[in-house]
């Protein structure tokens, strides 16, 4: 080959590569400017609406919990001097609960009422002077045959307001006279305060064994009071 024709052919050479090199450069963003092939595929984009944190704990999240049940009390049995023994029972298991007694202490007062009135309000045990001939302020009236000094006759008919007197008596004498876990004491002494000179502070006197030997009654008593106030209203 003519040395012309090589010089040609050698710088046609350096031209094609020169051009390869600068397309090279051009595509990979060296060159000052990005070109893309008509044959070259960008990847699709999927665009995704970012989803707030509070929404996502809030599909995260256990259905929410049952609306708590509000417990209503029972309420409380009225009575009068004229309703059932039965009826006074369920009065005495009423205020007891209201006052957070226990089973035993409730019972006890149920014992008590019994030996004292037979369940009825406004029976009359008769003057009670304890020595001396007495007067009408002696005369002792209704469930746990009080004296005039709790009230006039009328309010010592009125079973509800004996039932709340009594139990008022009844935990004071525990306070009062430190008795821990024996509520037959408790109500001996609150209906004979003078019997805690006797005999251990009360216990074995007559009083006390009566109202001890009553509580298999109350027990049922009591039972059926309790069984009666689960009884769906008809």
């Amino acid at each position: 080959m003519p040395k012309v024709d090589r010089l040609m052919e050698a710088f046609g050479e350096q031209k094609h590569v020169r051009r390869i090199v600068s397309t090279l450069l051009v595509v990979s963003g060296l060159g000052g400017a990005t070109l893309v092939s008509p044959h070259m595929h960008r990847p699709a984009v999927v665009a995704v609406d970012p989803q707030p944190a509070g929404d996502a704990l809030q599909s995260a999240a256990t259905a929410p919990p049952e609306p708590a049940i509000a417990v209503v009390p029972a309420p409380p049995v009225v009575v009068t001097k004229d309703s059932s023994a039965q009826d006074i029972v369920r009065a005495i298991v009423s205020q007891g609960q209201a006052a957070r007694l226990s089973e035993d202490q409730i019972k006890t007062i149920i014992a008590t009422a019994k030996i004292e009135s037979g369940f009825r309000p406004a029976v009359s045990g008769g003057v009670q002077a304890y020595g001396s001939r007495g007067s009408a302020a002696d005369e002792v009236i209704g469930l746990f045959q009080e004296k005039a000094s709790f009230g006039t006759v009328a309010e010592r008919q009125d079973p509800n307001k004996s039932i709340a007197r009594f139990i008022a008596r009844f935990t004071e004498a525990f306070k009062k006279y430190g008795i821990a876990g024996d509520p037959v004491l408790a109500a001996t002494l609150a209906q004979n305060p003078q019997l805690r000179k006797y005999r251990h502070g009360g216990v074995g006197t007559h009083y006390y064994n009566t109202v001890k030997a009553a509580m298999n009654a109350a027990a049922d008593l009591y039972g059926q009071a309790a069984g009666a106030a689960l009884q769906p209203v008809t």
